[in-house]
């Protein structure tokens, strides 16, 4: 994963020079992020994979359209299926700074393109149409969006303090606000349950997004949290 931020960041540092026009699609600048990254790898900096490659990977699940019945399924050699309609994709950049998806489905005669950004959970995606078409946001289909009057995200609603005196208050408007020492930071907040049963917090604040297994006691006065793959667990009590 680090090496797949390390590659967009790159590719987005890349596309901030773009200056697309505004009444036609901005034209393609892929080969030559791609190329970059390519120029870098060769000059000794390793573990880098072609940017729209990363992308690309970041893609390989399975999507439900957000208030709609649509499922897409993408798979890492560039095809998937809509409804079960197959048709492939591409990922790429261009010139008005954005990261591109281009569908095509097998039945259709033109392509679907969307500028793709991450949505304020941290766990969809939006998808805004270049060409014209309807604006759509991606959700994880393998994953359970809990509101806060749901049982098993409602006691996350309150201030914390973690082990170092830093504070969290978590808003019932997904809103989380992050006291340090120095400075407040403003952001959001989502909490899923996963298909394996697992509750998952995720912060999203300026510059990235923190995500934890959760567990709460209970009475709501601690909640132990784990970040995925590793097994330190960080204890939070109510502030």
């Amino acid at each position: 994963m680090k090496k797949k931020l390390l590659i967009l960041a790159l590719a987005a540092a890349i596309c901030m020079s773009g200056c697309g026009e505004k009444d036609k699609t901005a034209a393609s600048i892929t080969e030559e992020v791609d190329q970059y990254a390519e120029d870098m790898q060769e000059a000794g900096q390793e573990g880098l994979i072609a940017p729209s490659e990363a992308v690309r990977n970041l893609l390989i699940k399975t999507w439900k359209v957000d208030g709609k019945n649509d499922v897409y399924t993408m798979r890492s050699d560039g095809t998937g299926t809509k409804n079960e309609e197959p048709f492939t994709f591409e990922c790429g950049f261009d010139e008005d700074n954005n990261i591109t998806l281009e569908i095509t489905l097998d039945s259709a005669d033109e392509s679907e393109l969307y500028a793709l950004s991450s949505d304020e959970t941290g766990y969809g995606l939006d998808l805004a149409s270049l060409n014209n078409g309807e604006d759509i946001r991606l959700v994880p289909a393998d994953l359970e969006f809990l509101d806060m009057e749901d049982e098993r995200a409602a006691g996350i609603v309150g201030e914390w303090k973690d082990e170092s005196g830093n504070s969290y208050v978590f808003g019932e408007d997904n809103s989380v606000t992050v006291k340090g020492s120095d400075q407040d930071t403003e952001g959001t907040f989502s909490a899923v349950q996963d298909a394996e049963g697992t509750l998952l917090l995720k912060l999203v604040v300026p510059g990235g997004s923190l995500e934890f297994a959760y567990t709460l006691n209970e009475d709501k006065s601690q909640i132990e949290l784990c970040s995925p793959g590793s097994d330190v667990v960080h204890v939070w009590t109510r502030g």
